[in-house]
């Protein structure tokens, strides 16, 4: 009765949150299950750990938790310490029942091998602490000063224990890629083979700059009197509270254990249920270095890394067919779909006789000339291999210029601010080489220099599974780029004095307030500006008066301002300026010598000389203001002091 009850437990428990599988745990260790000896091999089973250590000491760490499983399954438990290529024999040849390896191993073994979901997950422990994910550490020399940050790896020797280890290779590789480098060429790497320590004795002897190891290594070592602290400095240095390990990366999920398909599934659930029930006084918890088990976590972010660094099992591409296109990219496919199918029509019409091609090639023709799209065709080593009129009417080149001649170094070869556009980063060349569809906006040079944006959308030729070439459908969005430039500047402009309206001004004064909040430095200055008796000049000359002399206004602050200063008309003849970088006593005589020149200016209207005169309020942007608009009004209330103290000066809040 036992029996069924802890498999019925088992099944419901899966589909419960963790407290409430943890109770029912609990609630089994309470009832007692006795030995259950019939669902173990007859010569017991096999453990695999893998030695990220020298293999005796891992060998020594969990002889123990093996001892206290054979005691609570009621057989045998045979542990195997082995590094990775062992490990992954013995896996293959089904030498062990169950495993207990890192993350990303785990993950390439389930692939492979067809290992089971986890059934728990390590809780380590330090200083007491629990502990339940790691991470890599990148160290170097504590001497070397040509090593501060991870754009300082690019071209060194790194030294790895082993590719196919999570915390010694894949999470630090990982980061580097975040960063932007193509692995492995853009470092030299140096596998030295399990233990991680190796990779440490690597850099101290000279033949290594860097060395990628797990976490806790460096003060396990220390710990036992192996390495002097101070030896070693941390790269790219990461804070985690909670974490108690030096840390370069992210953290991932500690190790799960698993079964292998061999393995009775009654079987597999009483070994978890032995490591969830284990007593926390247990003698292995002490000398296995850890806490206890937990419920697995996903395991997801595991495989992005696999995926991202194309390590096993994520090291080939999936196949992409054109149910991929129609399914994931059918706007895409709606815009391209005419030329695809052209082509591939073509294609297989090539073997039928000379009139079905001279038909086919008619009809291909007719098509692509009645489309107002421009569409070219491009072979795998990226010439152009067709070309409708439409497209060739927007670039001005005629047939024969175009056809096998190189798309990107014909029409496509700068980008929009006159840089060179390398043809590496061409979405054409990307989509030939990856099978990828892209939908994007470029810019295409005409055959008389001038160039003009486009959308483009690109998709593969696939035949066979081999990527044959490309076709391009673009249009010209020159009027739809005008048109956003004309509503984008209605919208952030002021029409009269061509200042920052209101609303794109406070934007900037908030963007500039909350860089402070997370740097401090360099500070800001807020300026508040108000035409003197402004006013007087509408009532006495017109408005159109106070518009020229609003607008000459702007022109003086204009001239006056460096290239990250801001300027905005907030209403009427209310203004203000943000002076990123400058101090109080920069800002104050700023503000001095704006006040002096506009003072000095006359505004001619209509035969009438106006002078203008203005009052300043000037104030510092603060890191310890709450909200940006506390600025506005400290610098606000500077103003009315100026007006207050007789107009055409400055004060400061």
């Amino acid at each position: 009765m036992s029996l069924l009850v802890f498999d019925r437990v088992w099944q419901i428990s899966m589909k419960l949150k963790p407290a409430v599988i943890l109770c029912q745990f609990i609630a089994l260790l309470a009832i007692g299950l006795p030995p259950w000896p019939a669902l173990a091999a007859d010569n017991g089973i096999s453990l695999g750990v893998l030695a990220f250590r020298p293999q005796p000491e891992t060998q020594a760490r969990w002889q123990p938790t093996a001892d206290y499983l054979a005691a609570k399954i009621g057989c045998p438990v045979k542990l195997m310490a082995l590094d990775y290529p062992q490990l992954e024999a013995a896996i293959a040849r089904r030498q062990v029942d169950f495993v207990l390896t890192n993350s990303g191993h785990y993950v390439l073994m389930t692939e492979r091998n067809g290992l089971s979901s986890p059934l728990a997950t390590l809780i380590g422990e330090e200083n007491g602490q629990p502990l339940s994910q790691f991470g890599g550490v990148i160290v170097t020399r504590a001497g070397r000063t040509d090593i501060a940050s991870l754009a300082d790896l690019r071209g060194k020797t790194v030294a790895t224990p082993e590719t196919g280890s999570l915390g010694g290779y894949q999470a630090e590789a990982y980061e580097l890629t975040q960063a932007g480098f193509a692995l492995p060429g853009d470092i030299k790497l140096q596998v030295t083979g399990m233990p991680h320590d190796r990779a440490l004795a690597a850099v101290l002897a000279g033949r290594a700059d860097v060395a990628f190891v797990r976490t806790g290594l460096i003060e396990s070592l220390q710990r036992e009197g192996r390495l002097t602290p101070g030896r070693f400095k941390i790269v790219n240095r990461q804070q985690v509270a909670g974490f108690p390990f030096l840390l370069s990366t992210h953290l991932y999920p500690e190790w799960p254990i698993a079964a292998l398909p061999q393995v009775d599934a009654r079987l597999a659930r009483r070994v978890a249920a032995a490591l969830y029930t284990m007593p926390p006084d247990d003698p292995a918890l002490r000398l296995g270095h850890y806490r206890g088990w937990a419920i697995p976590p996903d395991y997801q972010p595991v495989r992005t890394v696999l995926q991202a660094l194309r390590l096993p099992p994520y090291d080939h591409a999936p196949a992409f067919t054109w149910r991929d296109i129609v399914e994931k990219n059918r706007s895409t496919v709606a815009v391209a779909g005419v030329g695809v199918v052209l082509v591939v029509l073509l294609t297989i019409f090539l073997e039928l006789g000379n009139r079905q091609l001279r038909q086919e090639t008619k009809t291909r023709q007719l098509l692509l000339a009645a489309l107002g799209e421009g569409i070219y065709g491009v072979g795998r080593a990226g010439r152009c291999t067709f070309v409708n009129p439409a497209a060739l009417t927007m670039l001005g080149f005629s047939e024969a210029e175009v056809l096998d001649q190189d798309q990107h170094a014909l029409f496509h070869h700068h980008r929009p601010d006159g840089q060179a556009y390398p043809s590496a980063d061409c979405p054409i060349r990307l989509t030939l080489l990856d099978g990828q569809t892209r939908h994007r906006e470029e810019w295409f040079y005409k055959k008389d220099g001038t160039g003009f944006p486009i959308e483009m959308t690109v998709a593969a030729i696939e035949k066979d599974a081999v990527h044959n070439g490309a076709v391009v459908v673009f249009h010209d969005i020159s009027e739809r780029k005008r048109l956003e430039g004309e509503l984008q500047a209605l919208a952030t402009t002021d029409s009269l004095t061509g200042l920052a309206n209101r609303r794109c001004f406070l934007g900037q004064l908030k963007q500039e307030w909350e860089r402070l909040q997370r740097f401090g430095e360099p500070g800001a200055a807020l300026l508040m500006l108000d035409i003197d008796h402004f006013k007087r000049v509408n009532d006495d000359h017109g408005h159109a008066a106070g518009d020229a002399e609003l607008r000459r206004f702007a022109e003086l602050v204009l001239a006056s301002l460096r290239k990250t200063d801001q300027a905005g008309r907030l209403g009427g003849e209310e203004f203000a300026i943000l002076l990123p970088g400058a101090d109080g006593q920069g800002a104050l005589e700023f503000a001095e010598r704006l006040r002096a020149r506009i003072a000095a200016e006359e505004v001619v209207y209509d035969d009438r000389k106006l002078r203008i005169t203005v009052s300043i309020g000037v104030t510092q942007l603060a890191q310890a203001d709450a909200l940006a608009e506390i600025a506005l009004r400290r610098a606000d209330e500077a103003l009315y002091q100026a007006k207050a103290n007789g107009r055409n000066r400055v004060e400061s809040a």
